[in-house]
């Protein structure tokens, strides 16, 4: 599949030269990367996005008009693009964002240049409040580890996902979720109260806001997340206008969730790096040897086949990278014989390097403070020359 990229910005000399920073590293046959037509066009695709808008408030069809950003895979839009309503309202990036998630056709919403502060974030939290599926810094557009699977040149965090691939789940996730959109979150998702009881107040309450206790969690549905949204009338306007862009909103926003906020601290979920450095004897090979440990983080088979059923976190397209129930595997009692058999003095001092994607020595590696306010916050970065790392503070409590 060839994706359709669209870049949207009011400087056309700025947009040529962000297309060219995305033509020489993307893979041709897997891109189809053109810019807006004009200025004038990025507006009157506002103002379409606004009228889709107002006849969904009003419970009127929605206008016929064509829609520049209909039919998009990624839609890559600059923060500071400004455009103002016939009331005077102003659209940021962020604003044409929003719109474009509810009320175009857009897979994948990629925002630049919104948070300057920090090229790589040392809390690796992820900007849960924007709408975008991801925002940068307009430097880092050329990166590889954007447009390409493995193997990446240098910096390219984790947290990251390949944007081809971003689109495809993306896609699949609507699809399931317009099926049923009464169907409960937990389920889809296949997590158990266990699983649940460590995420955190903002995880808990970003999913189903009303809810006190897991039992009450797991009655809430992808319509119950659209009604009770951030996006207030308009996604209820969704739920009764348009189902499938109410799907899309829901797809969009609980796979952000779940990537940054559940997945990110490594308490509910855990991902394949983070597991070896907890429970080495995982590792395939010698485990002295650091390519040991970079090509187990890649080998999901192998790793499959040392490990008990039930553990690994199943439900199709709503991450990114493979992942297993953190509570279940330490519970498991395979797993703790294993753990209580193995010399934990043959491990060397390990670190994954969470802005390069990749395990080197402790000694190359700079530890930082991650921002989820638990005990798997010590994280490890290689701290790559020329990119942008805040808030520094993080560095200095590293450790």
């Amino acid at each position: 599949m060839t994706c359709t990229v669209l870049v949207c910005d009011d400087e056309p000399t700025l947009a040529a030269e962000w297309i060219q920073r995305i033509c020489d590293i993307a893979p041709a046959s897997a891109y189809a990367i053109r810019p807006a037509p004009g200025n004038e066009q990025i507006a009157e695709g506002v103002k379409v996005l606004l009228k889709r808008r107002h006849a969904a408030r009003q419970g009127a069809a929605r206008p016929a008009d064509p829609c520049l950003f209909d039919g998009v895979d990624i839609l890559v839009v600059d923060y500071d693009l400004l455009h103002v309503d016939e009331d005077n309202a102003r659209y940021t990036g962020e604003g044409v964002a929003r719109l474009a998630r509810s009320f175009a056709d857009c897979a994948i919403v990629v925002v630049l240049n919104q948070f300057p502060e920090a090229q790589f974030d040392l809390s690796l939290r992820g900007h849960l409040i924007s709408h975008a599926d991801l925002n940068i810094d307009v430097e880092l557009l050329g990166t590889d580890g954007l447009w390409r699977p493995r193997p990446w040149k240098d910096f390219r965090p984790w947290s990251w996902q390949v944007l081809s691939e971003s689109v495809a789940r993306q896609r699949d996730r609507t699809e399931v979720i317009a099926n049923d959109l009464d169907a409960k979150v937990v389920d889809i998702l296949g997590m158990t109260a266990a699983d649940a009881a460590r995420l955190s107040d903002s995880a808990f309450g970003f999913l189903a806001p009303a809810a006190g206790d897991f039992a009450a969690l797991a009655t809430q549905s992808f319509r119950g997340f659209v009604e009770h949204a951030s996006d207030g009338r308009d996604a209820i306007a969704l739920l009764e206008r348009d189902p499938r862009a109410a799907a899309a909103l829901a797809a969009a926003r609980i796979s952000k969730w779940l990537e940054r906020e559940v997945l990110g601290p490594q308490d509910v979920l855990v991902d394949i790096p983070h597991l070896l450095q907890r429970y080495p004897f995982l590792v395939a090979g010698d485990v002295t040897d650091i390519d040991a440990w970079n090509a187990a983080m890649e080998d999901e088979a192998a790793l499959r086949a040392r490990l008990p059923d039930g553990l690994w976190f199943d439900a199709p397209n709503w991450l990114s990278r493979p992942a297993l129930w953190w509570r279940r595997l330490e519970t498991d009692a395979d797993i703790r014989k294993q753990r209580l058999e193995f010399d934990f003095s043959r491990v060397p001092d390990i670190a994954f390097l969470e802005d390069v994607s990749s395990f080197c020595p402790i000694e190359a590696a700079r530890d930082f403070r991650a921002g989820f306010h638990n005990s798997f916050d010590r994280r490890f970065a290689k701290v790559v020359d020329g990119i942008r790392y805040a808030p520094q503070r993080r560095l200095a409590f590293g450790g």
